[in-house]
Parts: structure tokens; C-alpha cells; sequence
């Protein structure tokens, strides 16, 4: 393989690994010129199951696009053979990390977690979960960046068509309990594996240990985390309390979503955090363990061997008693034979008042039976054991409302956040079905929760009509909205120039004053008198008022060379400097004609030449008296 081209584009460079299903390769991507990592696939385009499985990893990993989450950037397939090609770590997995570094700092370990779950948190709300978070999927490279990788057995939510029943997917040391039963991951599985991961990475250690994988599974569903001070002294409470709500054995009693992990993991090492109180759960029991001590098996049928799966097999008390319901008719049968033979041995003369009274006697006995049995089945289904009321939860926390379904035992189910003025930010709003509603015992109970109040994303109002911005304004819940009116020349009439509140930012509309300045048009100036300034002070003013067009003339003039001596537009004039032409007449000094010209240069001919003769005779006289002076001392 080393050194061929696949698809006419990429080149295998060096072989990277190889997994239960495919392998991993180092390629090159010769239009782009960069590294990639290829992942190959040998499938029989036969095997329609296996065809979907490939297209299903493909179909989720082109989904999601996150700094967190290794990137997928092409799909292909040769014959047999199917290809991902996807963005290359350079660097080492996370259990390579691990093992290079047996103690990894706390703050560092919660650096790793806050961005697996910054991930995790972008696949779950593309509803995208993993189902096999483990060490070995994290890349990392040397600036401890993380990527998620290997959504090789990750599925939408409903798609269930690939799944068994009962079947469990995924590496059991990060096993949820919940997969562990055999029943369908959630965005809670992930995180209960996240939490497993965060306990190996302080500790060093796995929390679960078995000679096989249903005794693993049955750790994760039976037995308590380990305590982390066993293993690791001086660990804040508050990390300690990360690890605890991840891995609660109740999928009800973890974190609601992986955006909550992320947002618990941003202030965990605050000092205020570090000695809170130990989490606890809702203090009840998690779902009743069934007896697993019962024929297993395990689903080899994957080549992976990380990957197991077992079945449950039903209880005996899900069979019905057909005999004891049988024993009890036939008595009611043979006490309605002796009731006939009693009526055979009354006399002909009482004999029709007997048979009167026995029929009334027997509709009454059956009334009375109607009435006995309606109220047990109504006990039993509707007011009974198999039954309760929803309890109210409204305006309970999150945490409170939980705890509350769960005593009443039933269960929680979908929680939505919805943006509310009123309620406060993670305050149950309503629940479905309604406070008092009888429902099924182990039924599940809807929230709607208060996310905080409505915040919304500024826009950008520049340059929309003032009505449509007062409008829309109005709309995001804005209360309070000031209109101040400027002239502006990049702007026409009735155009939004500047806002007082930067677009793109996070804000409660009511909460805010929204100021935007509009355009009443162009700016108007008066026109400066220019004239006699300097023609370079004059460019600079022209300049600051906004003229766009402005032409300069020279002339002569009895004024000074470089002044200006007049303007095209008249001084005090009331304009639109962007609108008008100038045109600036500088002078050149005074013209001069030729004749003086000439005149003026003969005399300095003249002049120049008496100077000569001047200096000549000067110069005589100076070596004369010179001579004088040396005869008169010979």
C-alpha cells in the first residue's frame, strides 16, 4: 500500500494502525498538498448491512465541524474498498499521554476534559452520540490540543435500524450502566464515560476490573466509584464532585447534557469551589438491577475486542398464573352445581317463587362480583400500585424537580430550556403530563426549564430606514429605543448611521437603551472666504470641509505669489461640499513686459563692467603707494 495513489488523489505514505474494522493510514493529499489520515474499509459490496454501517460513520462524522472533534474531509471508495479521509493529529492519544505521564496535574487533567466535552457537547446537540469514549479515541498534539476521533460506532438518535436489541456497544471499562443493561445509549452515556475517563486520568487507574467483560458490566451496574483519596491525596472536592455526578449510577442524577459538564468544568478550580460539599445524588436508588446471575452471553461477532454485547433473558415473574386462575373458576363452577341440585329438591308448589328468588339471588351475587372486581382493576390501573399521580414541580430547580419525579417514581424525560423573563434561569416552567395527571408508575415526565432571560445576538441596524430598525427593534423586546438626527454624507435621509449597541454582542433587549443615530442627509457647511490666504493653508481647510472636486488656476496679480485671488463658489454660501466643483485662482506675482526687461539687463552689463574698472584702478593705486613705501625705506 505504502506509496500508492488512491482515487487519483491521495498518496499512502505510512501505515498509522489498524482497528477491528479498518485500518489507518498516513497519506498525502496532492491538490490540497497536505497530510491527511486515511481510514480504510474493506467491505463486500454485498454485505448490505456493512455498506450502512460505512455510510452511517460517514453520514455522522460529515456532520459535525468542531476544533474538538477530528474533521472528516472527503468519502470515498474504490470497488471493495471505502475510504475516509480525514484531518491528521499530529501527536500521540490521550493513553499515550497517560502513560507518559503517570500524574498529570489537575489543572491540566481539567484542560483535557473541558475540551472532550466542548466536543461531545457539539456532536449531542447535532444529535450525534459517540457511545466509545475512551483514551485511545482522544488525539492530542504537543500544545495538548484534543480531538475526538473514531466515530466508527457512533449514531444519530433514532437511527435504531443498525442496532440489536439489548445489544451493548462500546468499551466496557467506560461502560455506562445503562448500555451495560443492554439498553440504547444516551448523551448521558458519553458523559457517564467521560466521567471514567477524568477518574483514570487523576488516579492512574481504572475504576472496574474483571477476569471478563460481564463482570466488568456488572461492576459498572452494581458497585460504587472507588474513592479517588485511596489513590491520590490533596484532590479539590469540587474535581472530586465532576467525577461523582458523571458517574451516577441513575442517568437522572448525572448532568443534564454535555454543555453543563463544560460549564461545571470552567469554574471547578475556583477557589470558592474547592471545598464544597460532597455530591450525593438524590439519595434513592437507581433503577432495580435484574438478576444477572442468569444465563449470559456475550456478542463476539465484532473483531474488535474492545467492543462487547450481552442479552437479558425475561424473568419468571413476568409469566402469568393460568392455574391458580383456573382453580378459582372451577370452584365458582361446582358451588353454582350445588346451588342447582338445591333448587331440584324444593317442592312443584314453591317451585317457581324458588327459582324467582334464586335468579334474583344470583344477579345480585353478580352485581356484587362486577362491582368487586371493577374497583380491584381500578385500584390496580388506575388509582392502585400500578399508578400515580404527576407530582407538581413547577418553579422547583432542576435538581429539585428531578429528585421529586424520581420519589414519585417515575421518570424524567426530556428537558427543554426555553428563554423566560419571568422565571428564574434553571427553574422548571411546566411539566408534561400536568401536576396531579394519573400515569403508569416508571413513566416519564417532561420538563421545560427556564434557560434566564431572553438574550439575543445585536444586529447590525446601519444603514436600514429608521421605521423598519424602530420596528424590528421592538420585536427583540427592546422598551426603551432614542432617536437622535445627524447629518451625514455617507448616509441618505432617514438611514441609520452608528448604534450605541455593537453588533454581534449577547444582550437582554430590555434590559438595554438602544440609541441610533439617523441621517437627516449630507452635511451642509457655509463656504470660508478663501481669498487671500495662502494657497497651502487654503488645500488643508478645502480638505477637512469634504470637497471631492476641486480645480486651481494660477494667475498674475498685483498680490503676492502663492495667495489665493478668488473662489468660484461665494463666501457664506450654504452647501454640500461632496456636491459642489471649486475652482481656486492663486496668483503668480506681478507680470513683468521685455523692454524693461532689457533695459534693466544693460545696466547691469554696464554696472558690472565700471566695477571692473573700479577694482582695476584700485588695485594700480595699492601697488604704486606699495612701491612708494619700498623705495622710501631703500
Amino acid at each position: 500500500m505504502i506509496n500508492k495513489i488512491i482515487c487519483n488523489r491521495y498518496k499512502i505514505l505510512d501505515h498509522l494502525g489498524t482497528g477491528g474494522m479498518a485500518t489507518v493510514w498516513l497519506g498525502y493529499d496532492t491538490i490540497l498538498d497536505r497530510q491527511v489520515a486515511i481510514k480504510t474499509f474493506k467491505i463486500d459490496a454485498n454485505d448490505e448491512d456493512a455498506v450502512k454501517r460505512f455510510n452511517r460513520e460517514a453520514k455522522a462524522v460529515t456532520s459535525l465541524s468542531h476544533p474538538n472533534i477530528v474533521s472528516i474531509y472527503d468519502v470515498e471508495n474504490e470497488g471493495e474498498f471505502y475510504y475516509l479521509i480525514l484531518e491528521y493529529v499530529e501527536g500521540m492519544t490521550l493513553k499515550d499521554y497517560m502513560v507518559k505521564n503517570p500524574r498529570i496535574p489537575i489543572e491540566t487533567i481539567v484542560h483535557i476534559a473541558k475540551q472532550i466535552a466542548a466536543g461531545l457537547s457539539h456532536a449531542h446537540q447535532n444529535g450525534i452520540i459517540h457511545r466509545d469514549i475512551k483514551p485511545q479515541n482522544i488525539l492530542m498534539n504537543e500544545n495538548l490540543t484534543c480531538k475526538i476521533t473514531d466515530f466508527g460506532i457512533a449514531r444519530a438518535y433514532g437511527d435504531t435500524t443498525l442496532t440489536q436489541t439489548n445489544q451493548m456497544l462500546g468499551t466496557v471499562y467506560y461502560l455506562s450502566p445503562e448500555q451495560a443493561r443492554g439498553n440504547v445509549a444516551t448523551a448521558q452515556s458519553d458523559i457517564y464515560s467521560l466521567g471514567i475517563l477524568i477518574f483514570e486520568m487523576i488516579t492512574g487507574q481504572i475504576p472496574f476490573k474483571g477476569e471478563s467483560a460481564v463482570a466488568i458490566a456488572l461492576k459498572h451496574l452494581q458497585e460504587e466509584l472507588p474513592d479517588i483519596d485511596k489513590y491520590r491525596e490533596n484532590v479539590p472536592q469540587s474535581v472530586k464532585n465532576i467525577v461523582l455526578k458523571a458517574t451516577m449510577k441513575n442517568p437522572n442524577e448525572r448532568y443534564i447534557s454535555s454543555k453543563e459538564l463544560f460549564e461545571d468544568l470552567s469554574t471547578v478550580l475556583n477557589p470558592e469551589r474547592l471545598y464544597e460539599d460532597k455530591y450525593t445524588g438524590f439519595k434513592i436508588p437507581a433503577e432495580p438491577i435484574k438478576n444477572y446471575n442468569q444465563t449470559q452471553y456475550l456478542d463476539n461477532s465484532s473483531s474488535n475486542n474492545n467492543q462487547y454485547g450481552y442479552n437479558d433473558y425475561n424473568n419468571e415473574d413476568d409469566y402469568y398464573d393460568y392455574e391458580e386462575d383456573n382453580r378459582h373458576s372451577n370452584r365458582r363452577y361446582q358451588q353454582v352445581n350445588n346451588q342447582k341440585n338445591n333448587y331440584n329438591n324444593v317442592s312443584k308448589r314453591d317451585e317457581k317463587e324458588e327459582t324467582s328468588k334464586a335468579k334474583h339471588i344470583f344477579l345480585a351475587i353478580l352485581a356484587i362480583v362486577t362491582i368487586v372486581v371493577g374497583t380491584f382493576f381500578i385500584y390496580n390501573y388506575v388509582i392502585g400500585s400500578n399508578s400515580v399521580s404527576a407530582p407538581d414541580v413547577r418553579n422547583k430547580t432542576l435538581e429539585e424537580a428531578k429528585v421529586t419525579i424520581v420519589k414519585a417514581g417515575l421518570e424524567v424525560g426530556d428537558v427543554t430550556e426555553v428563554a423566560s423573563d419571568d422565571i428564574k434561569e434553571n427553574t422548571v416552567i411546566d411539566s408534561d403530563p400536568k401536576a396531579g395527571k394519573k400515569v403508569k408508575k416508571g413513566s416519564k415526565v417532561d420538563l421545560r426549564v427556564s434557560s434566564g432571560k431572553k438574550t439575543v445576538d445585536m444586529p447590525n441596524f446601519v444603514g436600514i430606514d429608521e421605521e423598519t430598525v424602530k420596528k424590528n427593534a421592538s420585536k427583540l423586546g427592546f422598551k426603551n429605543i432614542t432617536v437622535e438626527k445627524v447629518e451625514s454624507n455617507s448616509y441618505e435621509s432617514g438611514k441609520v448611521v452608528s448604534q450605541n449597541i455593537r453588533a454581534g454582542m449577547e444582550i437582554v433587549p430590555k434590559e438595554k437603551e438602544l440609541i441610533i443615530q439617523v441621517s437627516t442627509g449630507k452635511k451642509k457647511v457655509t463656504m470660508p472666504n478663501l481669498v487671500g490666504e495662502d494657497s497651502t493653508a487654503v488645500e488643508s481647510t478645502i480638505a477637512s470641509y469634504g470637497f471631492k472636486n476641486v480645480t486651481y488656476r494660477e494667475e498674475y496679480s498685483d498680490k503676492e505669489a502663492g495667495t489665493v485671488i478668488s473662489q468660484s463658489i461665494r463666501t457664506g454660501s450654504n452647501i454640500v461640499p461632496s456636491d459642489e466643483s471649486l475652482e481656486i485662482v492663486i496668483s503668480k506675482g506681478k507680470e513683468r513686459n521685455s523692454s524693461r526687461e532689457e533695459s534693466s539687463d544693460d545696466s547691469s552689463v554696464d554696472s558690472r563692467s565700471n566695477d571692473d574698472k573700479t577694482t582695476r584702478n584700485n588695485t594700480t593705486r595699492n601697488s604704486s603707494t606699495s612701491n612708494n613705501r619700498n623705495n622710501n625705506s631703500n
